[in-house]
């Protein structure tokens, strides 16, 4: 049965890597569609890739304001700074598509979405696979982070986390990616959340979305 980490050197990684996990999976979701696109159900389709956009983002923000700026006092994360603006510059390209393209469906045009997610895919999936490595909790101990400051650090990704970002497209994106070893332990929150608001309140705005995600939404 999988379980939270005990180990506070432990816990960025164990977050991020399930976090970088539903971005990953969104992706070859969206991938394989756009081979043979749902076009009788357009606006939930790219409102499921306007979803999935947004929660990069989101993350990555987060990182920007929270993660990064505790870990660049004893470590350097130039590298994956970098790296956002590479994965941005494709975000920001690929949501002013799809804005489109909802406005108009008959402008959808699967073959450039495509382009545009085959373009990225070396720098966002090699982007993933390089952060949670660089964040190892044996990397954070050897820089020299105390326990204390990693769990500050995870404290405050959660804080800013959670007063970003659409709470009806960011949460239910990530519940609905989220495996179901995971559903009770990540990320944490109160049962009437994960068995309640988000199912019933917050995923419902948007429910059309969610067919195209891969795991229930409670």
């Amino acid at each position: 049965m999988a379980s939270v980490p005990t180990d506070p050197y432990e816990l960025l990684h164990w977050n991020m890597q399930l976090a970088h996990d539903t971005y990953e999976e969104g992706y070859m979701i969206i991938l394989g569609l756009l081979d043979n696109p749902p076009r009788k159900d357009l606006r939930n389709f790219l409102g499921y890739c306007e979803a999935w956009a947004l929660s990069i983002a989101h993350h990555h923000d987060t990182e920007e304001a929270t993660v990064f700026r505790a870990l660049n006092r004893k470590m350097d994360f130039s590298h994956e700074q970098e790296q956002h603006k590479d994965v941005h510059a494709f975000l920001d390209n690929f949501l002013v598509e799809v804005k489109a393209m909802q406005a108009d469906p008959s402008t959808f045009d699967p073959a450039k979405l495509t382009r545009l997610m085959l373009g990225s895919q070396d720098a966002l999936i090699k982007h993933f696979r390089e952060e949670v490595i660089h964040i190892e909790g044996w990397r954070l101990k050897r820089a020299g982070l105390t326990e204390a400051e990693c769990l500050k650090m995870i404290a405050e990704m959660e804080k800013h986390a959670k007063a970003h970002g659409d709470p009806f497209l960011v949460v239910p994106f990530m519940r609905s990616h989220t495996a179901p070893q995971y559903k009770n332990i990540w990320p944490p929150m109160p049962w009437i959340l994960r068995k309640v608001m988000i199912p019933h309140l917050l995923a419902k705005k948007h429910s059309g979305y969610w067919k195209y995600a891969p795991y229930a939404m409670a």
